[in-house]
């Protein structure tokens, strides 16, 4: 097992400050590719943002197109993604 991992050392914030993914070392460069992209949204990055840095996951597993899906209802519903960088 590999790690992906992420820590902050800014003490001022209130957010996560360490990020950590166990992966499998035999990754593709496609599932390294969704696993960033998890990792972007976990530091908070707007789905925006990250989708214009990474574009299109080509290669979506079910969980990936459900949490999509769940995003895109909350937008419609509340609007809290519109305008988001």
């Amino acid at each position: 097992m590999a790690i992906l991992s992420y820590t902050s050392e800014e003490s001022q914030i209130r957010e996560a400050r360490q990020i950590s993914f166990d992966v499998p070392d035999d990754m593709n460069i496609f599932e390294l590719k969704i696993m960033c992209v998890r990792l972007a949204h976990a530091m908070g990055y707007a789905p925006n943002s990250v989708k214009k840095a990474f574009g299109e996951t080509d290669y979506e597993t079910e969980s990936d197109k459900d949490f999509s899906e769940f995003l895109q209802s909350i937008n419609v519903l509340t609007g809290s993604l519109a305008g988001e960088y």
